[in-house]
């Protein structure tokens, strides 16, 4: 997959109608630039999904979403471009029209996919990693207060790492697959709205002893709607910011 590194979202302007017009058309800019230079060298069927290079044990799908990133200055780009995310390299790629990129993440404040399950929002956290390497999925994230109100935080972390094929394991000499494996692992952290947080795991005990000074909502909500999932979880979180 043919693909570019770029800053997006690196232009401000007095007002955001005019920062996005600046900003998508800095985008079409690139895109256009890098077609006429490498068009002859794509191989348009690697844009079509991602199942060739680990699908969705490694991405958020195998396919391209619709979705929109938000930069610093909070102007949103979206329409007419695709997104997927890459849990191994913690990397945003986007789609305009038969090139691909990598987002510069240094550049995004948030972003969002959609599936066939809803929204997915994923943001920063400066308490959990000050480098800002990760984007953690803001479960039962709410969009209208994100930047204005203080919130409590459900945050899922998703890291793939690549294991090297073993050629001595028995399975591996019996089925004849030498290729190398993706290995998946999920973390959970209740942060709260003065950025201290806590490792939690997805149930009722976990979370509410993560949520001590709301234990009265708490014991309400989850007596009625025990946590089991991310689903019933973002229930919860949606209610405590109420």
């Amino acid at each position: 997959m043919k693909k570019i590194l770029i800053a997006v979202c690196i232009l401000v302007s007095s007002t955001q109608a005019m920062a996005q017009g600046r900003i998508y058309a800095t985008l079409d800019d690139v895109y256009r630039d890098f077609m006429v230079q490498s068009h002859s060298q794509f191989n348009k069927a690697v844009l079509n999904d991602f199942m060739g290079v680990g699908g969705d044990k490694r991405f958020m799908s195998n396919n391209w979403l619709v979705g929109g990133a938000t930069n610093n200055f909070n102007v949103t780009i979206s329409g007419n471009y695709f997104f997927n995310y890459d849990f191994l390299g913690q990397e945003l790629h986007a789609k305009w029209k038969d090139t691909t990129i990598i987002v510069n993440t240094n550049y995004v404040k948030r972003f969002f996919l959609q599936d066939a399950t809803g929204i997915h929002y994923f943001v920063k956290s400066q308490a959990i990693d000050p480098q800002g390497k990760f984007f953690y999925e803001s479960i039962g994230f709410d969009e209208s207060r994100s930047d204005s109100l203080p919130s409590v935080q459900l945050l899922k972390l998703r890291t793939v790492k690549k294991v090297k094929a073993n050629k001595d394991e028995y399975l591996a000499n019996f089925s004849g697959d030498y290729s190398d494996k993706l290995d998946n692992d999920i973390t959970y952290y209740i942060q709260l709205p003065d950025n201290t947080f806590t490792k939690v795991k997805m149930n009722s005990k976990s979370i509410q002893a993560a949520l001590s000074g709301y234990s009265k909502k708490v014991s309400d909500y989850i007596s009625k709607n025990p946590v089991r999932d991310d689903y019933s979880a973002a229930g919860l979180i949606q209610y405590l910011n109420q």
